[in-house]
């Protein structure tokens, strides 16, 4: 999950662009499943925030990459 520090839903296009990509790296470095962005904001509706699902899932289960 990443989140905006700004009390605000909406942040410039370039801010959610930057911050979906920051998920997605930590996402590649940790877990093994291919993402989707999920920001529907159910219950914080004033900060914005995203959530890396796994995709034709909800939750990531049983996905975290192996330590070597």
């Amino acid at each position: 999950m990443v989140v905006w520090r700004q009390h605000d839903p909406e942040p410039p296009e370039e801010v959610r662009i930057r911050l979906h990509q920051l998920l997605a790296e930590v996402v590649e470095k940790h877990f093994i499943f291919e993402m989707r962005i999920d920001d529907n904001m159910r219950t914080i509706p004033t900060h914005y925030h995203a959530h890396a699902r796994p995709k034709g899932g909800f939750y990531g289960h049983g996905t975290r990459r192996p330590t070597a």
